[in-house]
Protein backbone atom coordinates (compact mmCIF):
# COMPACT_ATOMS: atom_id res chain seq x y z
CA UNK A 1 0.00 0.00 0.00
CA UNK A 2 2.84 2.40 0.87
CA UNK A 3 4.53 1.75 -2.48
CA UNK A 4 1.22 2.25 -4.28
CA UNK A 5 0.75 5.70 -2.65
CA UNK A 6 4.31 6.77 -3.51
CA UNK A 7 3.79 5.67 -7.12
CA UNK A 8 0.50 7.59 -7.31
CA UNK A 9 2.13 10.79 -6.01
CA UNK A 10 5.04 10.42 -8.43
CA UNK A 11 2.67 9.86 -11.35
CA UNK A 12 0.55 12.88 -10.35
CA UNK A 13 3.61 15.16 -10.12
CA UNK A 14 4.91 14.04 -13.50
CA UNK A 15 1.48 14.66 -15.01
CA UNK A 16 1.26 18.18 -13.55
CA UNK A 17 4.73 19.27 -14.70
CA UNK A 18 4.30 17.74 -18.15
CA UNK A 19 1.16 19.82 -18.63
CA UNK A 20 2.85 23.11 -17.72
CA UNK A 21 3.09 25.33 -20.83
CA UNK A 22 6.61 26.02 -22.04
CA UNK A 23 7.20 29.54 -23.30
CA UNK A 24 9.29 29.10 -26.39
CA UNK A 25 9.50 32.87 -26.74
CA UNK A 26 11.08 33.39 -23.30
CA UNK A 27 14.40 35.19 -23.58
CA UNK A 28 17.54 34.51 -21.59
CA UNK A 29 19.29 37.29 -19.69
CA UNK A 30 22.00 37.41 -22.37
CA UNK A 31 19.43 37.70 -25.16
CA UNK A 32 17.62 40.54 -23.38
CA UNK A 33 20.94 42.25 -22.74
CA UNK A 34 21.96 42.00 -26.42
CA UNK A 35 18.61 43.34 -27.62
CA UNK A 36 18.73 46.19 -25.08
CA UNK A 37 22.19 47.17 -26.35
CA UNK A 38 21.01 47.12 -29.96
CA UNK A 39 17.86 49.09 -29.21
CA UNK A 40 19.63 51.52 -26.86
CA UNK A 41 22.40 52.20 -29.37
CA UNK A 42 19.84 52.89 -32.08
CA UNK A 43 17.87 55.29 -29.89
CA UNK A 44 20.85 57.16 -28.42
CA UNK A 45 22.52 57.55 -31.82
CA UNK A 46 19.28 58.69 -33.46
CA UNK A 47 18.55 61.14 -30.65
CA UNK A 48 22.10 62.50 -30.69
CA UNK A 49 21.96 62.88 -34.47
CA UNK A 50 18.69 64.83 -34.34
CA UNK A 51 19.84 67.10 -31.52
CA UNK A 52 23.35 67.54 -32.92
CA UNK A 53 22.33 68.34 -36.50
CA UNK A 54 19.74 70.90 -35.46
CA UNK A 55 22.09 72.55 -32.98
CA UNK A 56 24.96 72.66 -35.48
CA UNK A 57 22.67 74.33 -38.02
CA UNK A 58 21.66 77.03 -35.53
CA UNK A 59 25.32 77.65 -34.56
CA UNK A 60 26.37 78.06 -38.19
CA UNK A 61 23.44 80.26 -39.16
CA UNK A 62 22.75 82.27 -36.02
CA UNK A 63 25.69 81.91 -33.65
CA UNK A 64 26.33 80.47 -30.17
CA UNK A 65 23.90 82.72 -28.22
CA UNK A 66 20.97 81.62 -30.39
CA UNK A 67 22.12 78.00 -30.18
CA UNK A 68 22.02 78.20 -26.39
CA UNK A 69 18.49 79.60 -26.52
CA UNK A 70 17.44 76.96 -29.05
CA UNK A 71 18.78 74.14 -26.89
CA UNK A 72 17.05 75.56 -23.81
CA UNK A 73 13.65 75.50 -25.51
CA UNK A 74 13.82 72.57 -27.93
CA UNK A 75 16.08 69.82 -26.50
CA UNK A 76 13.47 68.25 -24.23
CA UNK A 77 10.58 68.30 -26.75
CA UNK A 78 12.82 66.50 -29.26
CA UNK A 79 13.66 63.81 -26.71
CA UNK A 80 9.98 63.54 -25.72
CA UNK A 81 8.94 62.96 -29.33
CA UNK A 82 11.51 60.18 -29.71
CA UNK A 83 10.30 58.58 -26.47
CA UNK A 84 6.86 58.25 -28.05
CA UNK A 85 8.27 56.71 -31.22
CA UNK A 86 10.45 54.15 -29.45
CA UNK A 87 8.24 53.48 -26.39
CA UNK A 88 11.11 54.07 -23.97
CA UNK A 89 12.04 56.54 -21.26
CA UNK A 90 14.94 58.55 -22.71
CA UNK A 91 16.99 61.08 -20.81
CA UNK A 92 20.45 62.45 -20.30
CA UNK A 93 21.95 62.70 -16.84
CA UNK A 94 25.12 64.45 -15.74
CA UNK A 95 27.32 65.01 -12.70
CA UNK A 96 27.75 68.59 -13.98
CA UNK A 97 24.22 69.71 -14.71
CA UNK A 98 23.10 72.62 -16.80
CA UNK A 99 19.46 71.86 -16.28
CA UNK A 100 18.48 70.43 -12.89
CA UNK A 101 16.18 67.99 -14.67
CA UNK A 102 19.34 66.13 -15.68
CA UNK A 103 20.35 65.45 -12.07
CA UNK A 104 21.22 61.73 -11.83
CA UNK A 105 19.36 59.32 -9.59
CA UNK A 106 21.25 56.82 -7.41
CA UNK A 107 21.74 54.23 -10.16
CA UNK A 108 22.75 56.83 -12.74
CA UNK A 109 25.25 58.38 -10.33
CA UNK A 110 26.88 54.99 -9.75
CA UNK A 111 27.22 54.51 -13.50
CA UNK A 112 28.67 58.02 -13.91
CA UNK A 113 31.19 57.42 -11.10
CA UNK A 114 32.27 54.19 -12.79
CA UNK A 115 32.73 55.92 -16.13
CA UNK A 116 34.79 58.73 -14.58
CA UNK A 117 37.08 56.21 -12.88
CA UNK A 118 37.51 54.32 -16.16
CA UNK A 119 38.49 57.51 -18.01
CA UNK A 120 40.95 58.44 -15.25
CA UNK A 121 42.60 55.03 -15.73
CA UNK A 122 42.90 55.66 -19.45
CA UNK A 123 40.15 53.16 -20.26
CA UNK A 124 37.28 53.67 -22.69
CA UNK A 125 33.90 53.43 -20.91
CA UNK A 126 31.27 51.35 -22.67
CA UNK A 127 27.55 50.62 -22.57
CA UNK A 128 26.17 49.23 -19.31
CA UNK A 129 22.97 47.19 -18.99
CA UNK A 130 21.14 46.69 -15.70
CA UNK A 131 18.41 44.04 -15.75
CA UNK A 132 15.57 44.56 -13.29
CA UNK A 133 12.50 42.41 -12.69
CA UNK A 134 10.28 44.64 -14.82
CA UNK A 135 12.65 47.15 -16.42
CA UNK A 136 15.86 47.06 -18.41
CA UNK A 137 18.19 50.02 -17.99
CA UNK A 138 20.60 51.08 -20.74
CA UNK A 139 23.46 53.47 -20.00
CA UNK A 140 25.94 54.95 -22.48
CA UNK A 141 28.69 57.52 -21.83
CA UNK A 142 28.54 60.91 -23.51
CA UNK A 143 32.13 61.92 -24.18
CA UNK A 144 33.10 65.44 -25.26
CA UNK A 145 34.67 64.72 -28.63
CA UNK A 146 33.81 67.81 -30.72
CA UNK A 147 35.45 71.20 -30.34
CA UNK A 148 32.08 72.83 -31.01
CA UNK A 149 30.83 71.56 -27.63
CA UNK A 150 33.48 73.55 -25.78
CA UNK A 151 31.83 76.78 -26.92
CA UNK A 152 29.13 75.99 -24.37
CA UNK A 153 30.87 73.59 -21.97
CA UNK A 154 34.54 74.58 -22.01
CA UNK A 155 36.50 77.05 -19.91
CA UNK A 156 34.97 80.45 -19.23
CA UNK A 157 37.02 83.25 -20.76
CA UNK A 158 38.68 81.03 -23.37
CA UNK A 159 36.37 78.58 -25.15
CA UNK A 160 33.31 80.27 -23.63
CA UNK A 161 33.30 84.03 -24.18
CA UNK A 162 32.11 86.30 -21.40
CA UNK A 163 29.19 87.36 -23.61
CA UNK A 164 28.07 83.77 -24.15
CA UNK A 165 28.51 82.97 -20.48
CA UNK A 166 26.07 85.77 -19.63
CA UNK A 167 23.54 84.07 -21.90
CA UNK A 168 24.15 80.74 -20.16
CA UNK A 169 23.63 82.28 -16.72
CA UNK A 170 20.42 83.97 -17.86
CA UNK A 171 19.00 80.72 -19.24
CA UNK A 172 20.33 78.38 -16.55
CA UNK A 173 20.57 80.11 -13.20
CA UNK A 174 22.16 77.06 -11.51
CA UNK A 175 24.50 76.06 -14.33
CA UNK A 176 27.39 73.78 -13.42
CA UNK A 177 28.28 72.47 -16.88
CA UNK A 178 31.39 74.46 -17.74
CA UNK A 179 35.13 73.80 -17.35
CA UNK A 180 35.14 70.66 -19.51
CA UNK A 181 38.01 69.55 -21.75
CA UNK A 182 38.04 67.29 -24.79
CA UNK A 183 37.68 63.67 -23.74
CA UNK A 184 35.79 64.50 -20.55
CA UNK A 185 32.63 62.67 -19.56
CA UNK A 186 29.80 65.12 -20.22
CA UNK A 187 27.13 62.77 -18.91
CA UNK A 188 25.25 59.63 -19.87
CA UNK A 189 22.35 58.44 -21.94
CA UNK A 190 19.88 56.79 -19.60
CA UNK A 191 17.20 54.76 -21.40
CA UNK A 192 14.65 52.53 -19.72
CA UNK A 193 12.66 49.76 -21.41
CA UNK A 194 9.89 47.53 -20.15
CA UNK A 195 11.40 44.07 -19.81
CA UNK A 196 8.44 42.36 -21.47
CA UNK A 197 8.83 44.60 -24.55
CA UNK A 198 11.65 42.34 -25.71
CA UNK A 199 10.58 39.35 -27.76
CA UNK A 200 12.21 36.66 -29.85
CA UNK A 201 13.01 37.78 -33.39
CA UNK A 202 12.70 41.46 -32.48
CA UNK A 203 13.07 43.71 -35.50
CA UNK A 204 14.61 47.07 -34.64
Amino acid sequence: MKHYIQFTILFFNCFIFSCQPSDKNALTHDEIRDLAIQRGNLISEKTQMVLGSKLKSVVQNEGIPQALKYCNVNAYPIVDSLQTIYHAKIRRASHKTRNLSDTPDKMEQEIIDGYIKAIQKGETPSVEIVLGKKEVHYFKPIILSAALCLNCHGKIGSEITEENYEVIKALYTEDNATGHEMGDLRGIWSIQFERDSFQKNDVL
